[in-house]
């Protein structure tokens, strides 16, 4: 009996330990960034985006590839920040669309 117990109890604590984490509920949300922040690294972004692309530099592709991608996310804050997230296409985003959702921004009135 015993040798059932242990191997039961041993099933039961590798379950909990694979069990996918949940994110509490009642944990606060981000608070939202300044709009003028956002702007801010938008420009930011976007001059070492420039830099970059002329660049010889070791691992520029990966550098450029995550300088993209965090200027995407930036980008994607923006939108949400002036509340014109709504139809934005999914995640990567191509050249052509970056420069739709930039165009967006720019009809809502950001500058950057």
């Amino acid at each position: 009996m015993a040798p059932a117990a242990i191997l039961l109890a041993c099933d039961k604590a590798v379950r909990v330990w694979t069990a996918p984490r949940t994110r509490r509920t009642n944990d606060p949300a981000p608070a939202p960034r300044d709009i003028a922040l956002l702007s801010s690294d938008l420009t930011r972004l976007y001059a070492e985006l420039d830099v970059l692309r002329v660049s010889k530099a070791a691992a520029r592709v990966h550098r450029l590839h995550a300088t993209t991608l965090a200027y995407d996310d930036v980008l994607e804050s923006c939108c949400t920040a002036l509340q014109v997230d709504e139809g934005l296409p999914p995640r990567e985003w191509s050249s052509v669309e970056r420069l739709e959702v930039e165009a967006v921004l720019e009809d809502a009135g950001l500058r950057w």
